[in-house]
Order: structure tokens, then C-alpha cells, then sequence
């Protein structure tokens, strides 16, 4: 921390000022007035109302690299995923970035600011500085030199960080001379009943006692099913066991019935032994299944949770 701090310092890019305003406990963050619900509601914590903060803090300069984020950007459109999360941060940085503060005061936790131990490390700072850390072996000096996984290939983070992670993590990292990891992708919200789950709300989803009354298997196929990757999904369980009766029980598991009753009809119980080789490539079921590996194996090598695998085989 004091070593990355000092490389920011040395830079001119963090100075005294003050700042006052709307100030989310819950996210540990400033609000602009223009995000927040009606009575100064915090969006992201609708139960919880914001408090007016005024307050002497040192300041991070965001301001100097609005440029180079912008040419991040533009150089390496696919640094933000998906598309609709990029859209946010260009849309973002476009309205001109500011200036933010990287230390608290009147806080009795964190670590204290190397030059001021009056106030401490805003908790968005130190927790983006545990990747450095995490890159270090477990026995080597927690030093930047020791780092040895760094740069990272991804973050995957919730979109509510996403501009910690893709405007403000980059900026500090810049200012300290460090590369940059190569991919940020931020996935959508889990809410349960059309809400967001939360400890205070207590509507929280237990997902071993879900596997346990259900199966991991009819988890894994609702979830697969419903919620596109990267965005919002709602869970009800009333539509959870639903969709299982519709598409498992019903479909899938009429389809089995009726194909073991033709098989004991009309196959004496037996399989017939078919030699994919020998079908020909009009075969509807062969075509298809070698169409369906082909476009599985190029979404496998566009996906930006895996490298490309040029040597994937289905």
C-alpha cells in the first residue's frame, strides 16, 4: 500500500482539498444528487437514505488521464464487457471525470495515510490494491517488484463496481506506472421475487438448500436458461419449479417415455449399434449435431471468460 501510494504521491497526483456532499454508507461512496431516489434514497440501497458529508480529504487527480482512458477505450474496445457495460463507462467518462477522494477522516479502521495518519485509505483504493497483493507468493516481501501474476487477464466483478474497476483502477495503475489487466467484464444483478437481495431485506436465496430440495442439475438448467450471461435475472421459485415441470419433467421426460415405449415396441429393448461414419452428411441428426459442436466451440473462443482455443475440440 505504502509503496503504491508513494509511486502515486511522487507523481503530482494527489493533493489536499475538501468535499462535501451526498454520501452513500453502504456503497462507501459519494453520490451525485442527479442518481439518487426521491428523499435522497440511495438507488443501489433503496432502504437506506444518503448523508450530507463536508469534509478535508486528499484527492486522487482522475481529471489528468480523462485522455488516456479515452484512447484505453477506443484502442481496446473489448477492455469492458459486455457491450451494454462499455456503453456505460464511455458515456461515463464522456461527461468529463473528476477528481476523487482516496482518504476518509473521523474512521476508526483502515490503514492511515502515509503522509497524513489523520485520515485513512479510502476503502475503494485498498481494496483495488489486494489484487497487487493476491499477485504476490505467499512467502515473498508484499513488495510491486514481488509481483509475479500481474497483470491479471480479467476481473469479473458486479456492475455496481464497474467504475472502480474500469475508470478509476486503471487511472491509479497509470499513475503508478504499472500495467493494466487486460479485461474488465461485469455481470448483472441476481435479484429473488423482483428485489435485490440484501442482508438488511433478508430475502436472501440459500443456494445448498435449493440444491438440496431440487438437485445441483435443475439448478444449473434454470439458471443456464433464464438469466442471460452479463445481465439482470430474477429468481422466483414459484417460476423456478415451473419451468423445471414444463421443460424437464414434461418435455424432456415425455420425449424419454416415448422413445423407450417405440424402443420396447419396436426394437425388441435394443438400441440399434449406429456408426456416425456411415450416416450420410444429409442425415438431419448428423448435420445438426455437427453444426451444433461447431457453434458451441466458436462461442467457447468468444467468450471473454476463456482464452482463445484454436485447438478446441467438442
Amino acid at each position: 500500500m505504502k509503496e503504491f501510494f508513494d509511486r502515486v504521491w511522487q507523481n503530482g497526483d494527489i493533493y489536499a482539498g475538501h468535499q462535501q456532499g451526498w454520501y452513500c454508507v453502504s456503497c462507501e461512496e459519494f453520490k451525485e444528487e442527479r442518481e439518487l431516489l426521491p428523499d435522497k434514497y440511495c438507488p443501489l440501497h433503496p432502504n437506506r437514505q444518503v448523508e450530507w458529508r463536508d469534509e478535508q480529504n486528499y484527492f486522487f487527480r482522475l481529471s489528468k488521464y480523462q485522455s488516456q482512458l479515452e484512447e484505453l477505450y477506443r484502442s481496446q474496445p473489448d477492455f469492458i464487457q459486455p457491450e451494454t457495460r462499455r456503453n456505460e463507462v464511455l458515456s461515463f467518462v464522456d461527461r468529463g471525470l473528476q477528481d476523487f477522494s482516496v482518504s476518509r477522516v473521523n474512521v476508526d479502521w483502515g490503514i492511515p495515510l502515509p503522509n497524513d495518519p489523520s485520515q485513512t485509505i479510502y476503502v475503494w483504493v485498498d481494496a483495488l490494491l489486494n489484487y497487487l497483493t493476491a499477485a504476490v507468493e505467499p512467502d515473498a516481501e508484499p513488495t510491486i517488484a514481488n509481483t509475479v501474476w500481474w497483470p491479471f487477464d480479467l476481473h469479473v466483478i458486479g456492475k455496481d463496481i464497474l467504475r472502480f474497476h474500469a475508470v478509476f483502477w486503471p487511472a491509479l495503475l497509470m499513475s503508478a506506472g504499472l500495467p493494466l489487466p487486460k479485461r474488465v467484464f461485469a455481470h448483472g444483478f441476481l435479484t429473488k421475487d423482483g428485489q435485490k437481495m440484501s442482508k438488511s431485506l433478508g430475502n436472501i436465496i440459500e443456494p445448498f438448500d435449493l440444491v438440496d430440495r431440487y438437485g445441483s442439475d435443475a439448478v444449473r438448467y434454470f439458471f443456464l436458461k433464464e438469466i442471460e450471461f452479463g445481465r439482470d435475472g430474477d429468481f422466483n421459485e414459484t417460476r423456478f419449479v415451473n419451468i423445471l415441470n414444463a421443460d424437464l419433467a414434461n418435455d424432456l421426460g415425455n420425449l424419454l417415455n416415448r422413445t423407450m415405449q417405440m424402443a420396447n415396441k419396436y426394437c425388441d429393448r435394443l438400441v440399434p449399434n449406429v456408426n456416425p461414419a456411415d450416416l450420410s452428411a444429409e442425415n438431419i441428426l448428423k448435420s445438426k449435431g455437427e453444426q451444433l459442436a461447431k457453434q458451441v466451440a466458436e462461442a467457447y473462443e468468444r467468450s471473454p471468460l476463456v482464452k482463445p482455443a484454436s485447438s478446441f475440440s467438442p
